[in-house]
């Protein structure tokens, strides 16, 4: 699977002069178990954009192996705990974070990876990436010593731990990369995580090589040093029962991208293990609120009662898990509880929505099954992406369910691009779209200005500008609640499912995490 803005991304901290500690374990670039010479395969749906996480606007399992960030989100998002980094600290007014670098840290290469080559590789993620808009509040970055590295910030902003605990918060080897030019460093670049690139055979895979200098702080692994496996190839296998029959048959190790429709035989397979987890973030239909049939708020509001998630759920055999409000569980800043409490006030109501419908005036004035009023059908256009597996089964779903209370859906599939720029130009009425970002800061740019769409509420975007800067996790949550009621009330958009997805190996592969948002970790993983 691919992630745009993904990886391992963040929650807000408490501000309070804070400072975290890993351990650091003597480890002579050996894993537990080495196994020299060994290889591990893995199978994944997409083929690389590009090596380089500084280069490229998507990435997958390749860049988690190739990158380490400074630091990293536990399993369940609640903590920011070391993992390049030696250790942390976050000054008691939000004016900077500091990071401590271990002693010996090097690149692949056996080049220093000090202070000065961290400052370099962000100084270059901040001119060449296009997330360096996630880190708007760095004023400036400041070398302390030869191991401390300050991000001076002007003012609070924890929405910036999403981008520093991803992917996109590795280091490059800036000096290297000045000596190539920007597309030869994107098939090779020098890096700081468990793996290097030894080949890269476009259309065909991967091969990553050991990187021996490799050391982690994660506390979350028992390895910290160099992983087992000498070398790990990464294939690209785009057709989806391709991949689930090379694993049968043995030829790989472990497929990322599992197809829904496989889940359940390799789940029940005992020769396999499985692994699951969820979008960070939801699938949601976004409403026209400004003309058209949908421009009354009782519509909306009728609309989204008459949604059957469950029965959603049931149709495409299990493989979402419903949703009501708009900040998944596998995304920093959810809250159960107002999910229990949006699931009951959103609840699929078809008789609620039929009388909400009645008393805005639409009644059946000719019998033809399609509500009408002053000459006109309750009719639409249902954008559908045609390239987002579980909002295209879907579709149907919801056509049917919204034909039951007397409304016309017409469905028109078309890539989820094409529908993006169709809703940034104001021209839809109802259309599928989906977000993944495991903090829920993406809401900022989903539905306010930022996002390019021309709808924009003043009090939804206080609401949200006032989320993404508060420091205090229970505060953070609690105003990530009060934006969603007011997104809700507002009936913009229709929260439908989050997808759930599935990683499965051999049985003889021991020792991979893959969290509930996603990540992978690769340090204890053994073949036995």
């Amino acid at each position: 699977m691919k992630f745009y803005r993904a990886a391992a991304l963040g929650l807000g901290l408490s501000l309070a002069l804070t400072s975290c500690g890993g351990t650091k374990t003597p480890n002579g670039g050996q894993g537990s178990g080495d196994q020299s010479g060994s290889v591990l395969t893995i199978a994944i749906q997409d083929e690389v954009e590009g090596c380089d996480i500084q280069q490229i606007g998507w990435e997958n399992v390749v860049q988690s192996l190739l990158y380490e960030p400074l630091v990293v989100f536990n399993p369940d998002l609640s903590e920011i705990q070391p993992a390049f980094a030696e250790s942390y600290t976050v000054a008691e007014d939000g004016s900077y974070i500091e990071f401590v670098l271990p002693a010996d840290a090097k690149f692949s290469n056996g080049d220093v990876c000090d202070a000065a080559a961290v400052k370099a590789s962000e100084d270059r993620f901040l001119a060449l990436s296009e997330y360096a808009g996630d880190l708007d509040a760095v004023s400036d970055i400041e070398i302390i010593d030869e191991r401390t590295i300050r991000y001076n910030l002007s003012g609070p902003a924890p929405y910036m731990w999403a981008s520093l605990t991803s992917t996109y918060g590795g280091i490059n080897n800036v000096a290297v990369a000045e000596t190539m030019d920007d597309a030869a460093f994107n098939r090779k670049p020098v890096t700081n995580g468990p793996y290097y690139v030894e080949e890269w055979v476009q259309g065909s895979q991967i091969t990553l090589k050991r990187n021996e200098y490799y050391k982690t702080n994660n506390p979350n692994v028992t390895n910290k040093g160099a992983l087992t496996f000498d070398t790990i190839v990464v294939r690209f296998i785009p057709d989806e029962f391709t991949r689930v029959s090379e694993l049968k048959s043995g030829n790989v190790d472990i497929i990322y991208d599992v197809p829904a429709a496989s889940i359940s035989e390799l789940k029940s397979n005992p020769d396999l293990t499985t692994y699951d987890y969820k979008q960070s973030g939801v699938s949601y239909l976004n409403v026209q609120t400004g003309k058209g049939v949908t421009a009354d708020v009782k519509v909306r509001q009728a609309l989204s009662h008459a949604i059957d998630r469950e029965q959603i759920k049931d149709a495409l055999e299990g493989v979402v898990t419903p949703t009501y409000g708009f900040i998944s569980e596998a995304q920093a800043g959810y809250s159960a509880a107002k999910e229990q409490e949006l699931a009951q006030k959103l609840a699929y109501d078809p008789d609620l929505a039929k009388s909400i419908l009645a008393e805005a005036g639409w009644t059946d004035s000719n019998g033809d099954g399609i509500l009408d009023k002053n000459g006109e059908n309750l009719s639409f256009e249902l954008l559908i992406p045609s390239d987002r597996a579980a909002m295209k089964a879907a579709g149907p779903v919801i056509q049917n369910q919204f034909a039951a209370i007397g409304v016309d859906a017409q469905i028109r599939e078309y890539e989820g691009s094409y529908i993006k720029q169709l809703m940034k130009e104001d021209d839809y009425v109802m259309g599928g779209r989906n977000y993944v970002w495991n903090d829920a800061d993406i809401l900022y740019y989903v539905f306010t200005a930022a996002s390019g769409y021309p709808w924009d509420d003043p009090a939804v975007t206080a609401a949200f500008e006032a989320a993404r800067v508060e420091n205090d996790v229970t505060a953070r949550v609690a105003a990530y609640e009060k934006a969603q009621d007011l997104l809700v009330d507002q009936y913009k958009a229709i929260s439908v499912f989050a997808d759930n997805y599935c990683v499965a190996s051999k049985n003889n592969i021991k020792g991979l995490v893959v969290t509930n948002d996603g990540r992978s970790w690769f340090n204890d993983v053994t073949a036995e």
